[in-house]
């Protein structure tokens, strides 16, 4: 459950404007389903603000039933009467395509009409993007540790590549040509990997890095230029072992591939390369033994091949697992070549086994991205140092600035809260995460950008400083969301959301709660509560919330009040109220 406090609306403060987006956190145009040809979708929206608009429309138009979307010669077929260029959906949907895993995401949609079958973009937040991507890329039982350190990667990559399909329309694929993604629900500990890492990405020398990641580089790291000759960043320039993956397997691999075979695999491609192939051997490694050239043989003949287009020419035509990586020997008997390998990927950069490995033995995120990227460091700019951990009088200050007073303030309000409403035996004292520009914040609460602060569990989030000064001081603020901490400790699956704000707000301020108007309904409470309008729509419903529940707290007692808290309220008594108007 999320909760919301603010004071004013952002753009209601004299001479105040909310920052300007960072690249620390941006929207990002993916191209989904990219290594597939889709000629039909079945597109259902996920909840009441799904929106479409079809060519011609002047505005988006509320979607409520699920659009069957089929390929015509002529454009996209959405009914028998109705055939456009260009669909654009907004909010959250599912898509459905035969032979493909269905695609669950919110964000801003086109569906588009291409010569070979439809294009799907979708442009969502970063932090998104980041999600998608942990589901995508790491193994289901990631330690936190490694989890951390490959977001941190992984939204390197997407900020520097953001714009890497430019020329198609579009900036990354979901693809591993970019990165693999698992669009729907994270589990729970990327959500924390993704939010505990928030904007962070990878720097070097002021600028933001190039990284790279692999899967299992087979004991032994591949400098970057070896792979791509352009690539001359000093944090990939080595080729060394790495104990830690081979400690976790030692990724050997093998192939059997019939020389005629390949001999049509080479002819499909139109290389000049002597057919029937007779031999395969390699003939240059780079520095880490990995194979750079090939000579091929037959009738007599010779030619020379890269070993990169090799590998993808046979993985492309006989399957993706086929040839793992370029470290291998080979051989010929039989007609067959024989293929002995080790590791998985191109080995350049921050090796996943080792860094699963590392995390195992209690090596940090930190630690994981110093071994893999030597001489980068992390932070949200090039002038920080990334979050950091501070500990508070019974709660943690997770910060990019720790030398501001935040800590002190925040100390106050706990202990008030605690003596308003003392938290259970055993209970975990809050996390405050104080993101450090208002983009980041809407991305990692998902909430707009005029509130303060949200909480949700035992986390709160705020606003940078430089938007809460203008809005009263810290203590007061994080008095109302410690206390929403403590409330949702005791709370129970039956308490009401606007018993749970109008909690808080008679505790943080009685004097203003007795006298709030309240011509709500409970029920109409609960909804603006929980999906305000607006800054005014939310305020009111806090209010009447605060107003309901100091009337019921006069006539039944704050101890009556926690066992509602804890048992839910029994029918009947909110009924009772009806709208409260103002003593």
């Amino acid at each position: 459950m999320i909760y919301r406090w603010m004071f004013v609306l952002l753009m209601a403060i004299p001479g105040a404007a909310a920052p300007l987006a960072p690249e620390s956190a941006r929207l990002l145009t993916v191209e989904l389903f990219s290594t597939r040809s889709v000629r039909a979708l079945t597109v259902t929206p996920l909840g009441s603000g799904s929106t479409r608009r079809v060519d011609g429309q002047p505005a988006l138009q509320p979607m409520t039933a699920p659009l069957q979307v089929e390929w015509a010669h002529d454009g996209l077929w959405l009914s028998p009467e109705t055939t456009v260029k260009q669909l654009a959906l907004s909010g959250g949907f599912r898509l459905q395509a035969s032979g493909a895993q269905e695609i669950l995401a919110a964000g801003k949609w086109t569906i588009a009409w291409r010569q070979d079958g439809l294009r799907v973009l979708l442009t969502l937040p970063s932090e998104d993007y980041v999600a998608a991507a942990l589901n995508g890329e790491t193994a289901p039982d990631e330690p936190l540790a490694s989890l951390k350190a490959m977001a941190i990667s992984m939204r390197t990559f997407a900020l520097v590549n953001a714009n890497r399909h430019g020329a198609e329309g579009f900036g990354l694929c979901d693809s591993t040509h970019c990165q693999a993604l698992r669009l729907g629900r994270a589990r729970p500990e990327v959500e924390r990997a993704v939010r505990e890492t928030a904007g962070e990405t990878l720097w070097f020398g002021g600028q933001r890095a190039q990284v790279y990641y692999t899967q299992q580089c087979g004991g032994m790291s591949e400098s970057a230029r070896s792979v791509w000759p352009a690539e001359r960043a000093n944090y990939l320039a080595e080729h060394r072992a790495d104990p830690y993956c081979l400690r976790r397997s030692s990724a050997e691999w093998h192939a059997r591939i019939a020389l005629d075979q390949l001999s049509g695999i080479f002819r499909a491609q139109g290389w000049q390369i002597p057919f029937p192939a007779e031999s395969i051997r390699v003939t240059r490694r780079s520095a880490g033994g990995r194979a750079v050239l090939l000579e091929v043989t037959g009738r007599g003949a010779t030619a020379k091949l890269s070993a990169s287009s090799f590998r993808f020419a046979v993985d492309r035509a006989l399957g993706w697992n086929q040839m793992r990586s370029d470290w291998y020997t080979v051989s010929v008997s039989g007609g067959v070549l024989e293929i002995a390998g080790r590791g998985y990927g191109h080995g350049v950069g921050l090796c996943q086994a080792g860094a699963y490995e590392m995390a195992v033995e209690g090596h940090s995120e930190a630690e994981i991205l110093s071994f893999y990227f030597p001489g980068s460091v992390t932070g949200i700019t090039a002038a920080d140092h990334g979050w950091q951990k501070v500990a508070g009088i019974g709660w943690t200050l997770l910060t990019t600035d720790p030398r501001a007073g935040l800590l002190v303030d925040g100390n106050a309000a706990w202990v008030k809260a605690q003596s308003l409403l003392p938290s259970p035996a055993g209970s975990t004292g809050p996390m405050v995460q104080e993101l450090p520009n208002t983009e980041l914040f809407r991305q990692t609460t998902n909430e707009p950008g005029w509130l303060l602060a949200s909480t949700r569990g035992n986390a709160v989030f705020l606003q940078p400083a430089a938007v809460r000064q203008n809005n009263g001081g810290a203590e007061t603020l994080l008095l109302h969301e410690f206390l929403h901490v403590l409330v949702e400790q005791e709370a129970g699956e039956k308490a009401p959301l606007w018993l749970r704000e109008g909690l808080v707000e008679i505790l943080a301020s009685p004097a203003e709660a007795t006298r709030a108007t309240m011509d709500l309904t409970a029920s109409e409470v609960d909804a603006a509560l929980a999906h305000p309008a607006s800054a005014a729509a939310s305020r009111r419903a806090h209010l009447a919330a605060a107003r309901m529940t100091a009337v019921l707290c006069a006539h039944y007692g704050m101890p009556a009040m926690r066992g509602f808290l804890r048992n839910g309220v029994p029918s009947g008594v909110a009924e009772t109220l009806g709208p409260v108007a103002q003593p």
